[in-house]
C-alpha cells in the first residue's frame, strides 16, 4: 500500500484500512506501506518501522529519494506520445501502418521514459522489496492496492503466485501506458471494485480475461445507532467530501456552485471537507472549508447535509457516495464517471450532470423536496447499500480468493 494511517482521507486508503479491519478477524494481517502522509510528495512523515494501529502491525519503509520534476517530465512525454499513438483509430490504413511504423521506432524510448516515470513517481521503497523477497512464504496471500503506483508495479511481481490485485482502475491517460501490461497480466487474482472497472481493464488488457477475479468493492456496518442527534451547523448546506484537488473535478464543482448561488437564489452553503491540495483555496460566499476531521464528524456533517456533490471523473468505486447512500442522502454526481452513474441509476438515490444546466437542474430538484420524496430517496439508498455493499458478503469473497491463491 503506499499509504496508510488514519489521518490519510482518500478512497483506497481508506478502503484499505477498512478492509484490513475486517480480515483481521480471521486472519494476522500485516499492513506493508511507506512512510509517507503527503501526496505527491511522498515525504517520510512516519518513522520506519512496525506500527500497531487498531491491533494490526504496519510495517513503514522509507520513502527513498526520487526526481519528482523527472517524473513529471517523463509523465507528460508518455500521455503526450499516448495522444498521438490513439489517433491512429481517425486516419486511413496507409497512414494508421505509418505511424504504426513510427510508434515502433520510438518505442524503445517510451520504455525508457516510462522506467523513469514509475522510479521517480513515488513512493520508492526498495527495502519493501527486499522485504517481500525474503518473507514470501511466510504469508498465504499479498492484496495489492492501486495499479499505478510503486509498491504495487515493483511489489507484485515478487509475489505473483500469491497475489491479489485491487487496481481501482478508472479511465486515465495512464491507464493505457503500454508499460502497464506486464503487471496486469501478473497476478494470480484480481478484486475488482465495480462491473465497470472489470469491463474497462478487461477491455484495454484482455489478458485479465484468463484470470481469476470477482467484485467486491467496500461494505458498510451499520452506524444508525451512533449518529448525532445535532447539527453540525445551522444553516442548510451540502457536503463535498474529499481531496481539494482539480483531478478531482473541485475546480469545476468551485465554478457551478458558485454560478448557481448566484442564478438560483437558493440560500445554501457548501461544505467542503478534506485536505488541500491546490497552490490557493478559492474562496467565495457561501463556501467552508473545514480542513480534515475525524470519521465521527465527517460521518455527522453527512448526516445533516441536503446533497453530497461528487464531481470527479476518475472513480473506481467512490466511497463517499456509498457512505451518503447508506445515510440516507442524495448525490449529485458527475455524469462522465461511469461508476457515478452507476451508482446513481441502480440506487435511484439521486441525480447525475454533465454541464452547469444538468449541475443547476438537479440541485434544485434535491433542494426542494417533498417529505414523501425525501423518504424515498433515503429508503432507496440505504437499500442498496445493504444489498450491494456488506461487509460478510465481502470478506467471504476475500476469503475464497485469498484460499485460491495461497493454493499452491
Amino acid at each position: 500500500m503506499h499509504r496508510y494511517g488514519p489521518e490519510i482521507n482518500g478512497g483506497a486508503e481508506e478502503h484499505a484500512r477498512q478492509l484490513a479491519g475486517h480480515l483481521k478477524i480471521n486472519y494476522k494481517v500485516d499492513v506493508l506501506t511507506s512512510c509517507s502522509l503527503a501526496y505527491p510528495e511522498w515525504d517520510n512523515y512516519y518513522p520506519a518501522g512496525k506500527q500497531d494501529i487498531d491491533g494490526i502491525d504496519v510495517l513503514r519503509f522509507h520513502h527513498e529519494s526520487s526526481n519528482l520534476k523527472l517524473s513529471r517530465q517523463s509523465g507528460r512525454y508518455l500521455q503526450g506520445n499516448l495522444k498521438y499513438y490513439h489517433r491512429k483509430f481517425n486516419l486511413s490504413n496507409f497512414f494508421y501502418l505509418l505511424l504504426k511504423r513510427i510508434w515502433y521506432k520510438r518505442r524503445k524510448d517510451h520504455d525508457q521514459q516510462f522506467e523513469k516515470w514509475i522510479d521517480n513517481d513515488g513512493p520508492i521503497c526498495t527495502e519493501m522489496l527486499s522485504y517481500l523477497r525474503k518473507e514470501k512464504d511466510s504469508y498465504r496471500a499479498f492484496i495489492f492496492f492501486t495499479y499505478m503506483f510503486y509498491p504495487t508495479f515493483r511489489g507484485l511481481p515478487q509475489v505473483a503466485q500469491k497475489s491479489i490485485l485491487i487496481p481501482t482502475a478508472h479511465d486515465e491517460p495512464f491507464f493505457y501506458l503500454d508499460g502497464f501490461r506486464a503487471l496486469f497480466a501478473s497476478p494470480r487474482f484480481i478484486m475488482y471494485n465495480s462491473i465497470v472497472e472489470k469491463e474497462l481493464t478487461e477491455s484495454v488488457y484482455p489478458t485479465t480475461k484468463n484470470i481469476r477475479s470477482d467484485i467486491a468493492g467496500v461494505g458498510f456496518d451499520d452506524i444508525s445507532s451512533n449518529l448525532a442527534r445535532k447539527r453540525p451547523m445551522t444553516a442548510r448546506y451540502v457536503v463535498y467530501l474529499g481531496r481539494i484537488d482539480e483531478k478531482k473535478g473541485f475546480k469545476e464543482l468551485f465554478s457551478y456552485f458558485v454560478n448557481f448561488r448566484k442564478t438560483s437564489g437558493e440560500d445554501i452553503q457548501l461544505v467542503v471537507i478534506g485536505k488541500n491540495y491546490m497552490k490557493s483555496k478559492p474562496q467565495a460566499q457561501g463556501i467552508l472549508y473545514t480542513g480534515f476531521i475525524s470519521d465521527e464528524k465527517k460521518i455527522e456533517y453527512l448526516q445533516h447535509s441536503e446533497v453530497l456533490i461528487i464531481p470527479s471523473r476518475l472513480e473506481s468505486l467512490s466511497i463517499v457516495t456509498l457512505e451518503a447512500l447508506s445515510l440516507g442522502r442524495p448525490v449529485l454526481a458527475n455524469g462522465y464517471s461511469p461508476v457515478l452513474a452507476m451508482h446513481v441509476a441502480r440506487s435511484n438515490a439521486g441525480f447525475i450532470y454533465y454541464n452547469q444546466r444538468d449541475f443547476n437542474d438537479g440541485l434544485i430538484y434535491l433542494l426542494n423536496l417533498r417529505e414523501e420524496q425525501k423518504n424515498q430517496i433515503s429508503k432507496n439508498g440505504i437499500t442498496y447499500v445493504r444489498d450491494n455493499y456488506n461487509w460478510d458478503s465481502i470478506v467471504h469473497k476475500f476469503n475464497d480468493a485469498i484460499n485460491y491463491v495461497g493454493r499452491q
